[in-house]
């Protein structure tokens, strides 16, 4: 079984209030955010010219160099078989979703598409934070959560609604 990880408490950088580094873990996510939208709307239009397969694998292979780049400035990483398997099959689950939501852009829109995704991301993150899935230390789920959650549900739905 592979087992998640969550740090208790956000990790600051040397000098940086615990504050600090949790806002910008927020901007962070709202960046991603927009990079996730951008990354539709490019992948729709490689996907004319290129085609799923070839279109998958180019984005591997630049997310690949990426990543080797960001492996050879850091600290030297403790390789396991663990932390292998982690890694390939967060690559195929990547090919999975970035192929997923290419194809589906292309048949209903952006927009749609990732309020789709959004809303099924809270839903098994929920499941996943309350049954401990993965080795994680199973989290309560209370109203503001479920209140939260079903928010951004009934704004999908309103989305997805023609």
């Amino acid at each position: 079984m592979l087992y998640y990880r969550r740090p208790k408490e956000p990790v600051a950088a040397a000098g940086v209030e615990r504050s600090d580094a949790l806002n910008s873990g927020l901007v962070l996510a709202v960046f991603a955010g927009v990079a996730i939208a951008t990354q539709v709307v490019v992948n729709s239009i490689g996907l004319n010219d290129l085609g799923i397969g070839s279109l998958v694998g180019i984005s591997g292979f630049a997310t690949g160099v990426v990543g080797l780049g960001l492996a050879l400035s850091a600290e030297r990483p403790e390789i396991t078989s663990k932390a292998l398997a982690c890694a390939a099959v967060s690559g195929v689950l990547g090919a999975f979703i970035l192929g997923s939501i290419v194809l589906a852009a292309n048949e209903g829109g952006i927009a749609r598409t990732l309020s789709l995704v959004i809303a099924s991301q809270l839903i098994a993150g929920l499941v996943i934070d309350r049954s401990g899935l993965f080795g994680e230390t199973a989290q309560q789920i209370g109203p503001a959560r479920i209140v939260g959650v079903t928010l951004i549900l009934v704004g999908g739905i309103l989305l997805v609604r023609d």
